[in-house]
């Protein structure tokens, strides 16, 4: 069932199990995977179902760190279906590796080990409307794929799946599951229902209501056995740290560790490489590739060897074509339909991009020529160098809360990105390794980019935006805020899913993990009933 708040009763009291608090991603997964069970579930999400400016203006913010790419109500989508109505559609499971305690980068290390998870994955890739769950070298013997010989001690290829963004767009969590989520005779979906309190026991341990509000002011109280924070990396930390009636810190943060480890994943263009107009060697690397219901884009990542060996975080490389003459057809022919009203030379790359939004396969490629920053020129045979990397956990990287309120009275969030010494020698590094490799193999001429040649750092740094870490999962609560289950610490009934449980971040965008983890943490609530 799916109602507004707005329609109910001044002052009502909903009763149910469990209650989840935010509808994107990870709030969906869990609502959707314990309809019909035995559980009364109440899904509280901010907006409506479609983006309202005064609720998204809910998000505003401000950032007194590292220059942050992008506004914070901009980054982020508050009404349901969450990012998943704006995101790239991009999908890649954490590694192995990546779940492992690696000795030179502090706080690393999942209390949960990477096959407690896998078949979690397997599930969070159909949720998606994936293809085969192919993710590394497998792919290559389902497609005409021309593997070059780089160094598997030093870089591996892996393949981003896009689901269905060659077609309509990504895939919408609010589209997929909606009609699902209205019949369901368990779960009840609450619109315009914007948490602003968590209600604990005089004692702090015991979560035993949540205040609900629209922006006019009604207020309804939802009490439940269980709540989950499902709110995203930034908004989870701000409920948290804004519920202070037992503890001044902020509820679970007990050790001051709320909103701490923000972590991002820095994008930037290390380099081009120009290639002779007869050769082609790349090209298989600078594609989309059909496979199955999925696009699969391919990528370069640095080994675990070579990471131990330089002593680096993961970081991964996208061979990005600039410019080609089907693609520019196609741009022209969509600007005149969808922004005939306004001169297409004086469009952004970002508004160009969001103008084609839902245009066909090339949308994929203008993007990527969008953010290369070689927009509108270049040449078939000029490709650009695009790096992901992750950021290391670190303490001083948090969320906190400022003095400002927004329009329902909640102090809103401070951001203080910071980027280490180790995040910058990651990006250097998976650079000079590209440089030498496609050197050594002949693939045409690389050109580092100005920002690396000059010794410097980007005056901007793209991001995912992916914001992870600020409730990370940790073995004992000294060193995060919630346990291997999701559960806070210090909270015998509250939960946490979405990226901010991550510990570490990979370089992989996290939409797939975190949907596994948000899979796990439903099965864990089912084995309380």
């Amino acid at each position: 069932m799916i109602t507004d708040l707005r329609t109910l009763p001044v002052h009502s009291i909903l009763e149910t199990d469990l209650c989840v608090i935010g509808a994107g991603a990870a709030g969906i997964a869990i609502a959707r995977d314990l309809s019909g069970s035995g559980f009364r579930v109440v899904l509280a999400e901010s907006g409506g179902f479609n983006l309202d400016p005064a609720v998204q203006s809910l998000y505003k913010g401000e950032s007194t760190g590292e220059p942050y790419a992008a506004d914070l109500d901009a980054c982020r989508s508050r009404y349901f279906g969450g990012s998943t109505n704006c995101w790239g559609g991009m999908c890649l499971p954490l590694s192995e590796w990546d779940f492992r305690e690696r000795k030179w980068v502090s706080y690393s290390g999942w209390p949960i080990h990477y096959q407690e998870l896998e078949a979690y994955l397997v599930r969070a890739h159909q949720l998606c409307d994936n293809g085969p769950y192919m993710y590394g070298k497998e792919v290559l013997n389902s497609l005409p794929f021309k593997e070059l010989a780089f160094d598997p001690d030093l870089l591996d290829v892996h393949f981003w799946h896009m689901n269905r963004y060659w077609r309509r767009s990504q895939i919408r969590f609010a589209d997929k599951f909606g009609r699902e989520l209205r019949a369901s005779r368990n779960v009840t979906v609450l619109l315009n229902a914007n948490v602003t309190r968590i209600a604990t026991h005089e004692s702090g341990r015991w979560v035993e209501q949540v205040e609900a509000k629209t922006l006019e002011g009604k207020t309804v109280l939802i009490r439940a056995r269980w709540f989950v924070l499902a709110c995203g990396g930034i908004e989870n930390a701000r409920l948290l740290l804004a519920s202070n009636e037992t503890n001044q810190r902020g509820l679970g943060n007990d050790y001051d560790l709320v909103g701490r480890f923000f972590m991002e994943h820095p994008h930037v263009a290390c380099g081009s490489v120009s290639i002779e107009p007869e050769q082609n060697s790349i090209s298989s690397y600078a594609r989309l590739w059909r496979l199955g219901k999925s696009r699969c884009r391919p990528g370069l990542s640095l080994s675990p060897a070579a990471q131990e060996q330089n002593q680096t975080l993961s970081a991964s490389l996208s061979i990005d074509p600039t410019f080609d003459p089907e693609g520019a057809w196609v741009l022209w022919q969509k600007l005149r339909e969808r922004v005939a009203t306004r001169d297409a030379a004086c469009l952004s790359p970002r508004a160009v991009v969001k103008a084609l939004s839902r245009s066909r396969e090339m949308a994929g490629h203008v993007y990527h020529r969008a953010i290369s920053g070689s927009w509108p020129e270049g040449d078939s045979g000029r490709f650009v160098l695009y790096a992901r990397a992750e950021q290391s956990p670190n303490p001083c990287s948090r969320i906190t809360l400022s003095d400002d309120r927004d329009s329902l009275g909640m102090r809103r969030v401070c951001l203080d990105w910071r980027i280490a010494d180790i995040d910058r020698k990651t990006l250097l590094l998976i650079s000079a390794i590209a440089r030498a490799e496609f050197a050594r193999l002949g693939l045409g001429r690389v050109t580092q980019a100005d920002w690396i040649t000059e010794g410097a750092w980007p005056p901007r740094i793209d991001v995912g935006p992916h914001h992870m870490g600020t409730t990370r999962m940790s073995a004992s609560p000294r060193d995060g805020v919630v346990d291997r289950n999701a559960k806070l610490h210090s909270v015998a009934n509250l939960y946490v899913a979405g990226s901010s449980i991550f510990p570490t971040g990979g370089h992989a965008n996290p939409t797939l993990t975190l949907l596994a983890t948000s899979l796990r943490l439903a099965d864990h609530l089912r084995s309380l009933q």
